[in-house]
């Protein structure tokens, strides 16, 4: 037996941490994976999810040919091509009864990252569609609507290892690695590195998370009740005179912080400590530490506040809290550079307003429009289900498992038995794929060429300006027909005679491209052509961080852009969310006796993972969680089944304690469950895409839930 050992970076995630691999040639086949301690980003850190390669890429659960529906319900394996074929025709036919927009594209977290980025999109705009759907509409798209609103600073935020301070509201980066682009690989340490050097860290969180328990200041409030808290940190600032004077007066404006404060003085500390369920004195504590103490860092939001109600306005007054204490990169510092983009002078300048979903016709479902280049995945459903002309007959689905991950379980699954033409492309038979009238697998992450994953128009998404050309290691499995997952797009467009344009650039339609190929073709033009990549991997396995000149912030460009930092609509949103949410004391309301909460575990990436015996050993299903006093107070026992309803749905869980937790909350991990051999239950049985809505990215209230909750007694125990 042959072991032969190899570097490269787990795409789970964002994080792309080091790993090296032992590979037995002889049988092709990971057969271990340890953390690669000379990656200088990861720095020798990779999590449990990424040392599952092994079973990920030769476990039972991978499929290796493709597979189409019978008339039965069940699958029969069919050739790649063969397969192609019928699903082009069937499109064919579908395109000339009812035109583009009756196919659409759906990409999730998984695949190829670097080489085919938005080449669904490429696809779609060759067949002349605009239907693109995503998880970045899920997820965190608050973010996207307060850049639009308010305005970004084209440098950047400044870097943790330089930060006095770090503010994190509902965010857990220790277990979710995405605080980016500030805490992403190698989190804990990092963490532990930069309080040594003195940083200070403030967690404002419904769960004492495991970032939380290492900070400095730690809030626990009612979720929900997180832009009321930033509102009140905002004016506490202002009334104490603790804002950046300087930086306020150049790119905001005495008549726009007026507005700031008129909007926010309604948000005492004294009302938003009552209503959150916060201790006396800790706002001010948190603002003083913040802003008064602090001249470098940030606040940070993540995946709960964003996943609440009103989550575009928290977003926004988290963004406000570090525009009003300049917490961004300036003129020569560094920012973090992404040298597989071209070269971009970054200047210590406002981004104006751009509020491009107004240039957006609007959707057939309730004139909601789209947000940069996606439709709003929460209308995807209604979009399949709703006749007339535009309704969705076709989807593809790419790397993700809207099954599972969107909200309105019961919704998507009636669109995803209605629809006409479902394709999958995934190397599992997930909830989706089991809708699916073809299932095509690709190749898996360490069969294929590919870079770390590269947005042209959004910040960075590492904390270094690293990067590293992944080459294959593996070759394809014996007896398998896999397909590379940019080759769906490619193949279909050229059946369907119409020409795609990959990053602008034509592609050939005749010769078949290649990976390496369309990794080139998108770094034409950029800071690091492909053969210096592979020249450096010669002398740096690991991957390299860059030092571009373009790296260092420039002066103003002579731009009169501001920030926008309360707009008519935002004050509205304020004027609403204190009405409703704020105005009554610490509780889940409207007959409710608790709020559900979204959770990260540490085990899964989403719906990645709950498919692998490795993980499932320890982790078979997500159960509730609840504070041990609540459980008491209820009479349950741990592995109680309890039912949590909503005004929705209702779901059955098996029920923890968890002490992390303050009362009157319980929480369930999302992206679980979806069909009775799946483990788990799924939260977004109790979520609506109708009703808790919020404005331009039609985000529903996937977190902080009003719930009630009852143990569920055994049918066979009532008779």
């Amino acid at each position: 037996m042959t072991i032969r050992q190899t570097r490269s970076y787990c795409r789970i995630c964002s994080a792309h941490c080091g790993v090296i691999l032992s590979i037995d040639d002889s049988l092709n086949r990971i057969v271990d994976v340890k953390a690669d301690k000379d990656n200088p980003m990861s720095n020798g850190y990779v999590c449990v999810k990424g040392l599952q390669a092994e079973e990920a890429h030769h476990g039972p659960a991978r499929l290796l040919r493709p597979l189409k529906r019978q008339p039965d319900g069940s699958f029969t394996e069919i050739g790649s091509e063969q397969a192609l074929d019928e699903i082009a025709a069937r499109m064919r036919a579908i395109l000339d009864q009812d035109g583009p927009q009756a196919v659409a594209t759906f990409k999730g977290t998984q695949g190829t990252l670097f080489a085919t980025h938005q080449i669904q999109h490429d696809f779609l705009t060759a067949i002349g569609s605009r239907q693109f759907y995503s998880t970045n509409t899920v997820d965190q798209s608050a973010k996207m609507v307060s850049f639009e609103r308010q305005g970004g600073w084209a440098a950047g935020p400044q870097d943790v290892s330089t930060a006095d301070v770090l503010l994190l509201i509902g965010a857990n980066p220790i277990i979710s690695h995405s605080t980016m682009p500030v805490i992403s690989p190698d989190p804990l340490r990092t963490l532990r590195k930069e309080k040594d050097r003195g940083l200070k860290l403030i967690c404002i969180d419904p769960r004492r998370t495991e970032t939380a328990h290492h900070a400095d200041l730690f809030l626990q409030p009612l979720p929900g009740r997180d832009a009321g808290i930033a509102a009140a940190l905002i004016r506490l600032i202002l009334d104490e005179g603790w804002e950046d004077k300087e930086f306020v007066a150049r790119h905001v404006g005495a008549d726009r912080i007026a507005e700031l404060r008129q909007a926010v003085e309604p948000f005492t500390t004294e009302m938003v400590e009552l209503s959150a369920g916060l201790e006396a004195g800790q706002l001010r504590a948190a603002a003083a530490m913040f802003a008064r103490d602090s001249k470098r860092g940030g606040a940070f939001c993540s995946t709960g506040p964003c996943m609440a109600g009103f989550s575009n306005l928290t977003q926004h007054l988290v963004d406000t809290l570090n525009i009003i204490c300049g917490r961004f990169r300036r003129a020569g510092e560094k920012a973090v550079v992404d040298v597989g983009l071209p070269e971009m002078t970054r200047y210590a300048e406002v981004i104006a307003p751009q509020r491009s979903w107004q240039a957006h016709p609007e959707s057939r479902i309730r004139g909601i429009g789209q947000l940069g280049i996606d439709r709003l995945a929460s209308t995807l459903a209604e979009e399949i289900l709703t006749p007339g002309p535009g309704q969705i007959r076709a989807l593809i689905v790419q790397g993700g498992n809207p099954a599972v991950c969107l909200p309105d379980q019961d919704k998507i699954f009636a669109a995803l038995e209605a629809i006409d033409l479902l394709v999958v492309v995934d190397p599992y038979m997930t909830a989706t794929a089991r809708f699916a009238d073809y299932v095509l697998p690709p190749t898996m992450m360490y069969e294929r060429a590919d870079l770390p994953i590269s947005v042209a128009g959004f910040p960075p998404l590492l904390p270094t300006s690293w990067t590293q050309l992944a080459q294959p290691v593996l070759k394809h499995p014996e007896g398998s027909d896999l397909i590379e997952d940019w080759y769906v797009y490619w193949a279909l467009a050229r059946r369907l005679g119409v020409q795609i344009a990959f990053h602008g650039m034509p592609l050939d339609m005749d010769a078949t491209p290649t990976t390496e190929g369309l990794i080139a073709i998108r770094l034409a033009g950029a800071q690091i052509s492909l053969d210096q990549l592979k020249e450096d991997l010669k002398t740096h396995p690991a991957g390299k961080i860059y030092d571009p000149p373009s790296a260092v912030v420039q002066p103003a460009s002579g731009s009169n852009a501001r920030f926008d930092v309360m707009p008519e609509d935002v004050a509205d949103e304020l004027t609403r969310f204190g009405q409703s949410v704020m105005a009554r004391a610490a509780e889940a309301g409207g007959g409710f006796s608790h709020l559900l909460i979204s959770r990260r575990l540490n085990a899964v990436m989403n719906t990645l993972g709950t498919n692998l015996s490795g993980i499932l050993r320890n982790m078979p299903d997500n159960p509730a969680y609840m504070s041990p006093a609540d459980l008491e107070a209820l009479g349950l026992e741990p592995g109680d089944q309890v039912e949590i309803a909503s005004e929705h749905g209702r779901i059955e869980a098996a029920i923890q304690p968890d002490k992390t937790m303050r009362r009157g909350i319980i929480s369930v991990a999302h992206c679980w469950g979806g069909t009775p051999d799946k483990p788990g239950v799924n939260v977004n049985k109790l979520v609506s895409t109708s009703s808790q809505v919020e404005p331009i990215n039609a985000m529903p209230r996937m977190s902080a839930i009003p719930v009630n909750i009852r143990r569920r007694v055994p049918a066979e125990a009532v008779s």
